[in-house]
């Protein structure tokens, strides 16, 4: 991801303000007004201040998205833990994203769990950096005419655990996990999944 002082125009006026805030080195002033973005509630707010951060290489960015994963949880359904997806901050720099979803649930749900994760995977294949999940014509579009986003360059499904782990090249990528959530959540509810946690244990992946 690039470096960009320009807040995108689609942000609410708090978010602009914080993200120029931000750019322009306020950081005291950028942390209080997305502050207040965050309580207004507004939907996606939280993997919008996650990803600001990630684009300034702020090490924020970790505890962002660990709030916005966490609020994708559906109590009594499907949660999520704050740690997944994690995000990992050296020295108050982004460094890597653990890209690995463990999903924890009864055994009488497991073999749901496994038939969910291997129907996600051609999806999460088609989910671009910033958070978009492309359908099967506009992914062949895109390659025939030349790739202007970046998607996961494998997938795969470790039924023993189980889970999906994603080759991201340790990206730090807040739109494109939030995807992948939202993708996992939606294919364990058509599976029938009833109840199941997902969450990225501390043993990073491959």
């Amino acid at each position: 991801m690039t470096e960009s002082a320009a807040p995108p125009e689609d942000l609410d006026p708090i978010l602009q303000l914080a993200r120029t805030a931000l750019a322009g080195g306020d950081h005291d002033g950028a942390a209080e007004l997305f502050e207040q973005a965050a309580r207004a509630g507004t939907p996606g707010v939280l993997g919008k201040i996650a990803e600001a951060y990630a684009e300034m290489f702020d090490g924020r960015a970790a505890d962002w998205m660990s709030r916005a994963v966490a609020a994708m949880s559906v109590p009594g359904k499907i949660t999520v833990h704050p740690g997944t997806l994690r995000i990992i901050a050296q020295h108050g720099v982004p460094e890597q994203q653990v890209w690995s979803v463990t999903v924890r649930s009864s055994d009488e749900d497991r073999p749901a769990v496994v038939t969910a994760l291997e129907a996600a995977v051609p999806r999460l294949m088609r989910i671009t950096h910033d958070g978009r999940e492309l359908t099967d014509v506009d992914m062949d579009a895109a390659l025939a005419s030349g790739v202007d986003f970046y998607s996961p360059n494998y997938a795969a499904v470790d039924t023993s655990v189980p889970k999906v782990w994603l080759d991201c090249k340790d990206a730090v990528l807040p739109a494109m996990a939030l995807a992948v959530i939202r993708v996992l959540a939606d294919e364990l509810a058509t599976a029938g999944v009833r109840q199941a946690g997902l969450c990225t244990p501390a043993t990073k992946d491959p």
